[in-house]
């Protein structure tokens, strides 16, 4: 996945701007025509791979809610990936946890980078690198996702992968324990 395209006629328009997240200067790991709802169990770590086609500087992360909303969050964050030859990924910039993330229906949730644990408060995807977005929710109920849904999953390159069982966002996930899934969590990168 990558970056879209500034001639792509179908490229997802941020609400009430009229513009799109490419024209400002962010990611999103895939188009918003044609979603599915993932809807995903607590602590199950959603990621989602994409190719830089620019230079982009990010302060923000985010993710889209779907069709139900959470109950009893204990952790709700947003990480950016660097990716290795075999998929494998390291953090390098997560948001704050926030509880509030998924109490609304098909909203989009943007937090900043947070500096806690020596992460950066920006941080710079370069042209040609592959690198991934990731959403944890920790909850009695988790909110259902915005997502896409890709054929033939295991196909290279993966597109998406999940982990159960996460009590937050590790440093780094070896491929080995980053099963391939046929469906892509919509997240997003901002400046």
């Amino acid at each position: 996945m990558a970056l879209w395209t500034p001639d792509n006629d179908l490229i997802p328009q941020v609400p009430n701007s009229g513009q799109s997240f490419f024209a400002l200067g962010g990611v999103e790991t895939s188009h918003r025509f044609s979603q599915n709802q993932l809807t995903g169990s607590s602590g199950q770590l959603w990621v989602s791979y994409f190719t830089a086609i620019a230079n982009v500087t990010v302060t923000k992360l985010g993710m889209g809610s779907a069709n139900n909303t959470a109950a009893g969050t204990t952790l709700a964050r947003c990480a950016a990936f660097t990716v290795t030859g075999d998929d494998s990924i390291t953090k390098v910039a997560q948001t704050a946890s926030d509880n509030s993330i998924g109490a609304s229906t098909y909203t989009h949730y943007e937090r900043v980078l947070s500096t806690v644990g020596g992460f950066p408060s920006s941080y710079t995807f370069l042209a040609g690198i592959r690198y991934a977005l990731g959403f944890l929710h920790v909850a009695t109920t988790p909110c259902n996702l915005g997502g896409f849904n890709f054929s033939y999953d295991a196909q290279p390159p993966v597109a998406a992968r999940k982990i159960d069982g996460q009590t937050d966002i590790a440093a780094s996930y070896a491929v080995a324990n980053l099963p391939s899934w046929y469906l892509a969590a919509w997240l997003t990168a901002r400046p």
